[in-house]
Order: structure tokens, then C-alpha cells, then sequence
């Protein structure tokens, strides 16, 4: 049996003319489908005089070096022998090849794919012959024999599926670079594919991904009226009476096909590969990183990019404005956006150091928490954010936006003026954000208990590695507290609360909320905004959009492990009989 094994051409050029024919050459694995192959259809599965007299062009114009087209289910003498095209190719003095699936690997897949049929009409057997034995009434075996019959059936589909199109699109590849091998005088080889329209994308997609240059023909087909008033029972005169226009159209690449390019365009002194891994991930076809960008850089950057790309292929372009300092992040963001207009305009997103995407997580997990577990609403509390970093400064800001009462706390002993410190941290959110948020300095555990007291909800976004709150001061706590703390470094922010946490009991009334808990919703949220850029982004995707991704994901969150289970047919009572 042949081996199906590709591999690109070596030391040859080849160019394939992908020539849509009019109609799907009927192929099937051993069940024939009754409607669409029907006789009368079957007139029909053949080139029109428009698709051959364009052929004859094609010849005249291009110099083939051989012509393919799929088998389906002829056999090799009527594709020969009762083929037009083959006919054709034949007075032309040009090589032409059948290429598919290989017979004895289409034999072996038939017997897998019977195996499954067999056992799937075995059910069916069984439940109508218990259909008419109990009437309309439902027992437990017809139950788990519907069970079974779908998944059968589902995998008999999903198996005929992968044949059609997949394996077949592979074996159909193969024979095309097969014949290019075996010419050997030239360096640079043409041929003409002619293709079922359902297999154009995917043959396209493997030849190119190969080396091959494709261009992808399709056959425009036009009835003209000569006499539109003309009104005859007589076959002759209808046709007469018409003219069939034919133009053949190159599918030109379009912004569908065009790549999407990512440009990272990161403020600190190294672009973070986080974000970057993250992209590629999502989809991106190439992530090009800038590091140190200034306002001034950024403006270049992008009017180079867009104008390159075209109004196009510019919806498939995203800039992602990193680097942990986020009062440089929006500068950049300002000059990007300043820098674009229609049509030249593309997606943007700004996560400083991931703080945007975090402080969303963190407050969306809180919400969601607070809900689930009847603990009332996130907005009526009140809020401690233990950290002026830019992931504190952001969830401070949010919070405030929703209604709590919120203190932002410096926690660093070091600094001589902490307090006037943290009060100018408050002062800026207020300027920049126009939110009303209380700074407090708290350098010593003393200070810190204060502010637990104080507060319903905790959200420790200090440094990393860094033990902010002590267990000893937890249990001078009495009233409810959830406690939140994304350090996952070792030592973690708050002792007792491990990674894992989500909404944990560690002492009474005290619940935790760990920093794996919180990365995960995090991660989801940066991914499903880099993916919506990807697709369809319209809008700059900041810490706004990024609150409301978390909340839609929380809100259809399916855990599979939760809802996983597996049915076995009870056993009969007093053993078979």
C-alpha cells in the first residue's frame, strides 16, 4: 500500500494554476449519499462547453508541464477514457494525471470506518426491535442504546469528515508534487490542478505551506438574454436566445488571507516576552517587539505599518503597548492613536506590565465571589489595596469607579515621606481618573492591622516575593474579610493564603482568594482580548474592556472537571437471565 508522506520539492520551482471547476466530483466513503448524487444530478458532474472552451484558452496561453484533477470515484479508464478534459489535454500534448486517495488506502480506511457502521445498525436494530415490543413506552436499555448510537454516529461523521477532506486534501497534494518530481529537465514546473470548489482552500493552503506558488482561478459563468421579450415553448429558440458569458476570475489575496501581524511595542529597556508568547498563542502569524519606545518612536512605527499594509490588510494589524511603567504605556498610546485615521486605522492594546488585565481579574474575582457566595455586593464595601504599584493604582481606580470606599496603601519602611507619598498617589487617581480614593501610609505590620480592620476586601499587589501580611495579624480579625493577594513568588503576600485559594475559609469568617486563582482569570482575559483584536477589534482595549472580559468569562465559566461524570448501565437484579 502507498505511504502517504509529503515533503516540499527540492532544488525545483513549482507554480500551480488551482483551477475551481464547476461542480464537487462526487467521492464517498462506501455510503453513497442519496440526494445529491442522484441520476438525474448526475448529468450534471461534468464540464460545461463555457469550463472546456476555457480550458482550450488556458493551454494556448500558459505552458503546462502536466495537468491534475481528482479521481473521486471513477476508475482510471473512465477518467481517460469518458473524460473531456482528458481528451483534451491529450490533443494538447500535455501530461495528465488523476490525483487521490490511493485505492488500498482507500480499502483500509473503508474497514475501519464499516467496523464503526456495523456496531452503530447493530443499535439501531436492537432499539427498533424494543420500540416494538414495548410500545411507546421508554426503558432504561433504549435510553443507553440512544446514548451509545449517537456517539457511534458522531464518530462515524467525524471519521468520514477527516477522509474527505484532511486525508484526501494530503493525498491529492502528494500526487501533485509526485508528477512535479518526476520532470526532471526543468528547474521551474507548471501545473494546472483542477479542483472540487470545497477543496480549493485546503489544497490552496497545503500547496503554499509547502513552497508552492498558487493562484487560484475561478470560472465566472453569466447567462445573457439576446431577446428578453421572446417567449417560446421551443427548446431551440430558449437557447437560442441566450448567450453564456464566461470570465474567468484570479482569487487575489485579500485582507482574509493577509497575515495578522502584532506590533509589541514595550517602554522598559527589553520588550517582555509574556505578552509576546501570549500573542503567538492567540493566533498571531508574527509578533515584531520594539523595546525603550518613546511617543516620538511609536508615532513612526506605526504610520510605517499602516501605510504599508494598506486600509485592507490593516484590519488584521494590532499594536500592544507594554512596559511596567503605565504613565509612559499611555503616552505611547496617545501617539498611537494620534498617529492613525481612517481608513488607516488598526486595534490597540495597552496592559503596562500586565496591570491592566491583573486589577481587572483581581476585581472581577472579588464580584463574582462576593455573589456567589451571598456575601452581598462588592460595591458597598469597603476596599484596601496594599500597593502604589501600577496594578494597585488601576485596581484602586476601578473599585472606586464602582463605588467602594478605597484606601491605596505605601507600604515601603524606607521611604522618609510615605505619607506625603501615598497622598500624592491618591491626588493623581483623582486627577487622572477622577475617582475619590484615600492614601495611607502603613510601613509596619501596627499600620497594616489598622487597615484590616478598617476593610471588608484586601488586595495585596505589593512586590513580588515580598510577605505583606502575617498570619498572627489575621487572627486579630472577627469580621468577614476576603483576602486577595497575586504575589506568587515565594514568600506569598499573605501567609495562609495559598495559590490555589479561591474563596478558602482560613479562619472564620476569613476567606482567601490565591494568586493562581486570580493569574488564571488574568490570562483568559489578556487572551480573549488579544484574540478580539485579532478578529474584530474596533476599539483601544484597556482596563475597561478588560473588567468587562472578566466579568462575561466568569459569568460562562464551564468547568469541565465539575461537570465530567460517567454512566454504566445498572446492573440486573438476581444476574442475567
Amino acid at each position: 500500500m502507498k505511504v502517504l508522506e509529503i515533503s516540499p520539492l527540492e532544488d525545483k520551482k513549482l507554480v500551480v494554476l488551482l483551477t475551481e471547476k464547476e461542480y464537487n466530483e462526487p467521492f464517498w466513503v462506501t455510503e453513497t449519499p442519496s440526494t445529491s448524487h442522484s441520476p438525474m444530478l448526475h448529468s450534471l458532474f461534468k464540464p460545461s462547453i463555457a469550463f472546456f472552451k476555457f480550458l482550450e484558452k488556458m493551454i494556448k496561453k500558459v505552458n503546462l508541464d502536466f495537468a491534475t484533477e481528482e479521481l473521486g470515484m471513477r476508475s482510471q479508464k473512465e477518467f481517460y477514457e469518458d473524460n473531456v478534459l482528458a481528451q483534451t489535454f491529450q490533443e494538447k500534448n500535455v501530461p495528465f494525471f488523476p490525483v487521490d486517495i490511493d485505492g488500498n488506502a482507500k480499502i483500509y480506511l473503508e474497514t475501519s470506518l464499516d467496523k464503526k457502521r456495523e456496531l452503530r445498525d447493530g443499535i439501531l436494530k436492537s432499539l427498533a426491535k424494543l420500540s416494538n415490543q414495548r410500545g411507546k413506552k421508554h426503558s432504561m436499555e433504549e435510553e443507553y442504546l440512544v446514548a451509545y448510537g449517537q456517539c457511534l454516529q458522531l464518530e462515524v461523521e467525524e471519521q468520514e469528515r477527516e477522509i474527505s477532506f484532511p486525508i484526501r486534501e494530503n493525498w491529492i497534494v502528494m500526487g501533485i508534487l509526485d508528477h512535479a518530481r518526476e520532470i526532471e529537465s526543468k528547474e521551474e514546473i507548471t501545473c494546472l490542478h483542477i479542483c472540487s470548489p470545497k477543496h480549493v482552500d485546503g489544497v490552496k493552503k497545503l500547496l503554499e505551506s509547502l513552497g508552492v506558488q498558487v493562484e487560484a482561478i475561478k470560472l465566472s459563468k453569466k447567462i445573457i438574454s439576446v431577446n428578453v421579450e421572446a417567449r417560446s415553448d421551443s427548446l431551440t429558440d430558449l437557447l437560442q436566445s441566450m448567450q453564456i458569458q464566461v470570465k474567468p476570475v484570479i482569487r487575489k489575496k485579500t485582507s482574509g488571507d493577509s497575515p495578522y501581524l502584532l506590533f509589541y511595542l514595550d517602554t522598559d529597556q527589553r520588550a517582555s516576552p509574556f505578552d509576546i508568547c501570549m500573542a503567538y498563542d492567540a493566533g498571531y502569524n508574527a509578533v515584531i517587539p520594539y523595546d525603550n519606545v518613546t511617543p516620538e518612536d511609536a508615532e513612526k512605527i506605526v504610520q510605517d505599518t499602516v501605510f504599508s499594509r494598506g486600509p485592507k490588510a490593516v484590519k488584521h494589524t494590532c499594536f500592544f503597548i507594554g512596559g511596567r511603567n503605565a504613565e509612559k504605556a499611555e503616552e505611547v498610546l496617545n501617539a498611537v492613536s494620534n498617529a492613525m485615521f481612517p481608513p488607516f486605522k488598526a486595534n490597540i492594546i495597552i496592559d503596562p506590565g500586565g496591570a491592566y488585565t491583573t486589577a481587572a481579574a483581581m476585581v472581577a474575582k472579588v464580584e463574582d465571589a462576593l455573589s456567589s457566595h451571598k456575601l452581598g455586593d462588592l460595591s458597598n464595601k469597603t476596599c484596601a489595596v496594599l500597593g502604589t504599584g501600577a496594578v494597585g493604582r488601576i485596581a484602586a481606580m476601578l473599585l472606586a469607579k464602582l463605588g467602594c470606599n478605597v484606601m491605596i496603601a505605601s507600604l515601603n519602611p524606607k521611604r522618609t515621606n510615605g505619607k506625603e507619598y501615598a497622598q500624592n498617589v491618591a491626588r493623581l487617581l483623582a486627577d487622572r481618573y477622577g475617582v475619590n480614593v484615600t492614601g495611607v501610609f502603613a510601613p509596619t505590620s501596627t499600620k497594616k492591622l489598622e487597615i484590616l480592620k478598617k476593610a471588608d476586601v484586601v488586595f495585596c499587589a505589593a512586590t513580588r516575593g515580598a510577605r505583606i501580611i502575617e498570619k498572627k495579624s489575621l487572627k486579630a480579625l472577627k469580621l468577614m474579610k476576603v483576602l486577595v493577594d497575586i504575589n506568587a513568588v515565594p514568600p506569598l503576600g499573605i501567609e495562609g493564603v495559598e495559590l490555589n485559594d479561591d474563596m478558602r475559609e482560613n479562619a472564620l469568617g476569613i476567606f482567601g482568594i490565591g494568586a493562581l486563582a486570580v493569574g488564571e482569570l488574568k490570562h483568559k482575559v489578556e487572551t480573549e482580548i488579544l484574540r478580539e483584536a485579532r478578529d474584530n477589534g474596533k476599539e483601544v482595549y484597556n482596563y475597561n474592556r478588560a473588567l468587562q472580559l472578566a466579568r462575561k468569562l466568569l459569568r460562562k465559566e464551564i468547568v469541565p472537571a465539575e461537570l465530567t461524570m460517567t454512566l454504566t448501565y445498572p446492573p440486573v437484579k438476581g444476574g442475567s437471565k
